[in-house]
C-alpha cells in the first residue's frame, strides 16, 4: 500500500509540475491588464501573451546553454505541418511591417505567433487549442539542436483565459 501511495503521489507531483496555467491580473505599477498562458517544466517555459493586438510565444531555456541567435525554431502540434521560425526572415518581415516580429536573448526567444484577430481565424492558436502535444526543436549552436515537448492536454482553458479569447476554442 505504501509503495502504491508513494508512486501515486510522485506521479501526480510530476504531472502538476508540468502543466498550463493562465494569469489575469492588473500590473501594480502601470495599472494595465496583464494576461497570458504559460507552460513550465524542469527545462523549459512557454508563454503565450498579447503584445499589442498580436499574440507572441516566448520560449525560455532553464538549463545551461543558450539559443543560437540565428538558429531555426521548429514547432509541430500533433501531426500537423511543422512551423519554422527563421530569425533572419523575421528580421526582414519586421522591416516590412514596421514592428518587431522576433526577439532574442541568450535564454529566451520570442516571436510573433498569431495576428490575434479572432474574426480572421484562429491560426496557430487554434492548433494549440485542439492539439494533444506541442513539439519544439531549436538550435543551441550552429551544429547542435535541442528538442522538448509540452502536453496540450488540459491546456485549452488556460490558453482561452490567458489570451482572453471569445471565439477561438469555444
Amino acid at each position: 500500500f505504501r509503495l502504491l501511495a508513494t508512486m501515486t503521489i510522485l506521479l501526480f507531483a510530476h504531472a502538476a509540475h508540468a502543466e498550463w496555467t493562465s494569469v489575469n491580473k492588473v500590473d501594480d505599477f502601470t495599472d494595465e491588464q496583464v494576461r497570458y498562458a504559460a507552460f513550465s517544466d524542469a527545462d523549459h517555459r512557454i508563454q503565450l501573451s498579447h503584445e499589442g493586438k498580436a499574440v507572441w510565444m516566448f520560449i525560455t531555456r532553464k538549463k545551461i546553454g543558450t539559443f543560437e541567435p540565428k538558429g531555426l525554431i521548429e514547432m509541430r502540434v500533433d501531426k500537423n505541418e511543422t512551423r519554422v521560425i527563421d530569425p533572419e526572415k523575421s528580421k526582414r518581415l519586421a522591416e516590412l511591417l514596421g514592428q518587431p516580429t522576433f526577439q532574442w536573448e541568450p535564454a529566451t526567444v520570442g516571436f510573433l505567433l498569431w495576428h490575434g484577430s479572432e474574426e480572421e481565424g484562429c491560426g496557430y492558436v487554434g492548433e494549440l487549442l485542439e492539439g494533444q502535444e506541442l513539439k519544439v526543436r531549436y538550435q543551441t549552436n550552429s551544429l547542435e539542436r535541442d528538442t522538448f515537448s509540452a502536453s496540450l492536454v488540459g491546456a485549452k482553458q488556460a490558453i482561452i483565459n490567458g489570451l482572453g479569447l471569445t471565439k477561438c476554442g469555444h
